[in-house]
């Protein structure tokens, strides 16, 4: 089974997450949003691919550098790859599974946060970007965020939620799916 390490980056001060899930043939580097020689450094096997959640900079910014020294494929949702200015990439599609490195991550669109945002489920645990924070959810505020879809979104991935999920996000701590449920205000009621 994966191990996915979070990797807690500064972009000018401001703290953001990237992870390199530690799979059975390799790993895979999720949102190289800075800080690339960081991110590098907590790779232990040949990288097998780079997954990105959304198209905002401070989960893209370190992404040509990380792939320039990996060399490797960039997995992202064709509504966001445009918008970030990555032209050469692979499209994902809701609902697919993608087996990368012996393991196995389950696509889900979630947009709200960005018109392209996905969720990759692996196993029990769910690596959201900035679908759901510590507490809070993604702003809506920005170009192409939408609060009615992240709570679409959010009806999607929370059905998957069993006892033990963590919710790897793009700031603050690795959480606990059941401790939001109880504690997380923007969460829809009844959906668990």
């Amino acid at each position: 089974m994966a191990e996915i390490e979070q990797v807690r980056l500064s972009m000018n001060g401001f703290e953001v997450n990237a992870y390199v899930v530690h799979a059975p043939q390799g790993d895979l580097v999720v949102d190289a949003g800075a800080e690339p020689e960081k991110i590098m450094a907590a790779v232990r096997q040949p990288v097998a691919a780079i997954l990105v959640t959304h198209r905002h900079p401070d989960h893209v910014s370190a992404l040509g550098e990380v792939r320039n020294e990996t060399g490797v494929p960039v997995y992202m949702h064709p509504l966001d790859a445009e918008r970030a200015g990555v032209t050469d990439y692979e499209p994902l599609q809701d609902g697919e599974d993608l087996v990368i490195a012996g393991e196995t991550f389950k696509v889900l669109h979630t947009p709200g946060h960005s018109k392209g945002s996905v969720t990759f489920v692996v196993g029990a645990d769910q690596i959201v970007g900035d679908l759901i924070l510590p507490g809070s959810v993604g702003r809506t505020d920005l170009e192409g965020a939408s609060w009615e879809e992240i709570e679409v979104s959010l009806r999607k991935v929370m059905p998957l939620w069993k006892e033990g999920t963590r919710l790897f996000c793009g700031h603050g701590s690795v959480l606990s799916a059941m401790e939001e449920l109880e504690t997380n205000p923007y969460l829809p009621l009844g959906v668990v």
